[in-house]
């Protein structure tokens, strides 16, 4: 005696549903082929352009600007459409540092891609050079951070330094 299913699946047990018809069903087989990325060279040393967005902070930038400057003489910052504002914050805040000086800044509209068309939009450039008093101000610099490390360290203990302060409170007040 067979019990026939909606689907004409003859069976000897008795359908609860629809859910056991789809269960006895053979469901196709997913291959996933996977592409092999080309492998990339590491960047061992950072480039003397440095492409602005204005999703960060010009403070960011600051922070690639000086190590871009540590490596080469000058760099030029790159800013498009509404990154331009955060482009001149960063080369201001470079040169007011001290860091760096302005030799050149440059203006124009290039042509890009738009969703649907070609737009026109401003594109800004500003070359910087290395100032004189680089070198020194970077010491400055990894001498405060080895400083402020080193007082952090203090207020901060490992756990195993805060293991033994307490270890010796305890022993003291006894």
């Amino acid at each position: 005696f067979f019990f026939q299913a909606e689907d004409g699946i003859r069976d000897s047990v008795a359908s609860r549903g629809l859910g056991d018809v789809y269960k006895r069903q053979v469901h196709g087989i997913l291959i996933i082929m996977v592409d092999k990325k080309p492998e990339t060279k590491k960047r061992t040393e950072l480039d003397d352009k440095v492409t602005i967005t204005s999703q960060r902070p010009a403070s960011f930038y600051v922070f690639i600007g000086k190590n871009a400057l540590a490596h080469h003489p000058t760099i030029e910052l790159h800013a498009l459409g509404l990154a331009m504002s955060v482009c001149v914050s960063a080369a201001d805040m470079l040169i007011k540092f001290g860091y760096g000086v302005l030799k050149k800044t440059i203006v124009e509209q290039v042509e890009t891609q738009g969703r649907y068309e070609k737009i026109k939009r401003p594109k800004m450039r500003i070359v910087l050079s290395r100032a004189p008093n680089f070198t020194s101000l970077m010491e400055k610099g990894d001498a405060l951070k080895k400083e402020n490390a080193a007082a952090f360290a203090t207020l901060n203990p490992t756990p195993k330094q805060a293991r033994n302060f307490s270890h010796r409170i305890s022993h003291s007040s006894t």
